[in-house]
Order: C-alpha cells, then structure tokens, then sequence
C-alpha cells in the first residue's frame, strides 16, 4: 500500500507540474482505496484494458516493459481520437515485476501524426466523430446483432468516381443538416444505414454524400493482415489511390485504420473501457 501510494502522489506531482490532461491508472491502484487528490481528471483502466487491446503499425514489442509501454499508450491515442484526452497524459503500469511511471504525449504517435499530414483533406472534428461513431457500433452493434461497415473520410469527389452504388443513395435529397457527421443527432441515421452493404462516403468536412457505395479499386496492390475480407481490402486500396483515410468496423468489433494503402491503427473496443473517477 505504502509503494502504490508514493506512486500515486509522484503521478499528481508530476502531473501537475506539466499541466498533463489527464491520469491514467491501472485499477489495482484504485481498489485498495488509496487517496487521490488532484483537479486532473484520473482515469481508471479496467483490467481487461491491461491486455494487448489496440496496436499502432508498425510498432512490434516483444519485451515486457516496452509491450506495457505500448498498451498505455495505445489507450492514450484511443482517448485522444475519441476526444477523451486532450494532450499529455501521465499513468503507471503495473507488470508482474515492477510498476512503472510513464509520461506520454498521444500527439506525438505515429497514428495522429499520419492523419495529421491530412489536415485540410481530412477535418479533425470529422474524423473524430466517424472514430465515436464507429467504437459505439463496434460496441454496440445494431439492433442486437454486431455489424461491419466502413467509412471512407476525404477526397469525396475521387471516391465516388471510384466506386458506384449498390443501391439507391439513402443520404440523396436530405436537408444538408441531416447530413453532418459532426452533429451526433444524427447518428441514429448513420447507425440504421450502417446495417447496408458498401461503405458511408463522407467529405472532408463531415457531410455524408453517399452509403451503399462499392469501391471499385483493386486491392491485389495492398497488404492487409490475413482473415480480413473485400470491406478492408476495398477500404486500403481505395486510401491508396486517393488522399482519402478510411475507418473500417468488422463485425467481430475491431476497428481498423487505412492510409495511403496501410493499415495505421487498431483499436479492439471491448477491452479499451475506462471510467472517471469522481
């Protein structure tokens, strides 16, 4: 108790002195009850988000401290796309051998710099709200079942004249309100047209031109991981013929992120939980 409570006070001091976003904690340092004082939101990391649940290509640790390294801050990148983490975040690991204290800033990732060079092809705020959208279907699925879609973010104009409709455009004739990707109001539009088959089109600035899209692009050119279908292997193809990024949810729940053709982000929703502290 005593080791875990010096930690914890080092975590705020630490934190505080560098203005961190955010405190992240494993929840073995929270269910002994041990005092925490600070202004800095503390989040608490379930033990099942201990384990290896989300991976930035191309990075493979095999070491324990560098996979411990690597699972806390592949949870700070997945706050940070979800919008949850602002910035600096300052946690501790807990190994089977030692507890460590990491300082980690998830701008600086390989995954938001990526997307960063898309600024301007790809709104942040868009991009944020396809990466919500998409872990609560990917947590939640649709009436009652799990499902698989894709969204292609970018470039809308290139894509479409990649790619053709296998059904009437649900999104045609719509009030341009309803069309925005940003406004979560919307979101149960997306979620009912997210059981079709083909992809969600969305323009670089958030608004949904078209669900139902096939992609018409061959994907003998990309490497995707193996077991993964035409959804994903569409979905890379078409970020490498285009400045677009796609973000594909499987219906086993696993969200994958394609840029120029590769595979740049993996997030596996059901082991990524946290809750605040209050």
């Amino acid at each position: 108790m005593q080791a875990k409570q010096a930690i914890i006070q080092s975590v705020v001091d630490i934190a505080e002195c560098i203005h961190a976003s955010a405190i992240l904690l494993p929840d073995s340092y929270t269910s002994e009850r041990i005092g925490i004082e600070t202004e800095i939101p503390v989040m608490v990391m379930p033990r099942q988000a201990s384990d290896l649940l989300y991976r930035i290509i191309p990075n493979h640790v095999e070491k324990e401290e560098a996979v411990l390294h690597a699972r806390i801050q592949g949870i700070a990148v997945a706050g940070y796309l979800k919008g949850a983490i602002s910035g600096v975040v300052v946690g501790v690991i807990d190994g089977p051998s030692f507890d460590s204290i990491i300082v980690y800033d998830p701008r600086e990732s390989y995954a938001v710099k990526s997307l960063q060079e898309r600024e301007g092809l790809v709104n942040s705020d868009a991009f944020r709200a396809v990466m919500e959208l998409a872990l609560e279907l990917a947590l939640e699925g649709r009436e009652g079942r799990h499902i698989g879609t894709a969204f292609v973010i970018g470039a809308a104009e290139n894509v479409l004249r990649a790619s053709h409709q296998l059904l009437l455009n649900p999104f045609k004739g719509h009030d341009q309100h309803d069309l925005i990707i940003t406004d979560h109001g919307n979101w149960e539009t997306f979620k009912e047209f997210a059981q079709l088959d083909g992809v969600f089109v969305i323009s670089g600035e958030g608004v949904a031109c078209a669900s139902g899209r096939y992609l018409d692009v061959d994907a003998r050119s990309v490497r995707i991981q193996q077991g993964l279908g035409g959804r994903h292997a569409a979905s890379a193809a078409i970020t490498a013929e285009t400045d677009a990024v796609a973000v594909v949810v499987s219906e086993s729940g696993v969200i994958r992120v394609y840029q120029g053709g590769e595979q740049i982000i993996e997030i596996e929703p059901g082991g990524m939980g946290w809750m605040m502290l209050p």
